[in-house]
Order: structure tokens, then sequence, then C-alpha cells
């Protein structure tokens, strides 16, 4: 019997990811706005060296 796929598609591992940052983040002392404001700058950053 073959194994059953893994139920998490890689987008969902990575909002998990970018959540756990966030959270990180948050309880690190940033404000949520800091934080939402990191987490975008990373995911911009990852964008942008996958492109080039």
């Amino acid at each position: 019997m073959p194994d059953p796929e893994d139920p998490i598609t890689q987008l969902a591992a990575a909002a998990v990811g970018l959540h756990e940052l966030y959270v990180s983040l948050v309880a690190a002392g940033f404000t949520e706005s800091q934080a939402l404001h990191l987490v975008g700058q990373a995911l911009s950053a990852a964008a942008q060296g996958q492109s080039g």
C-alpha cells in the first residue's frame, strides 16, 4: 500500500513559516505593524531572488 501524500501543500507550509516569523518578531518586541512590514520585506526579497 503506497504512503499517502503529504496533506500540507508547499503554499500552506510557506504560510505557516511566514506566520511563525511574524509571531516571533512580535514576541521579540516589534509592534504588529513593524512585524508585518518586515515579513513583507522578507517575502519581497525572496521573490526577487527567485526571479533573478
